[in-house]
């Protein structure tokens, strides 16, 4: 995982770089020269890093996916042009 990929991580959860070394169990200076770039996540550090991304995608997909539900399908017929006649 690379500086822009945490720091793109971290704004997306919408937290500050307190908050977000909190979350971590690091310091907020250790986010900070990851996002610098002066340092990377250790193994471990990964580790929580992409749970984080994970619980994130999982959240972002139960809001969405209930919005989803209640659209109706969208409409082909490029597959059998016939069906508009029908």
């Amino acid at each position: 995982m690379n500086r822009d990929d945490v720091r793109r991580l971290r704004r997306r959860l919408g937290l500050t770089q307190e908050g977000f070394a909190r979350r971590l169990h690091v310091t907020p200076l250790t986010v900070l020269r990851w996002e610098s770039g002066q340092s990377v996540p250790r193994p471990l550090a990964v580790a929580k890093l992409r749970e984080l991304e994970q619980e994130f995608a999982a959240s972002r997909a139960a809001t969405h996916g209930s919005i989803a539900r209640t659209e109706p399908p969208a409409l082909d017929f490029a597959g059998n042009p016939n069906a508009v006649l029908a």
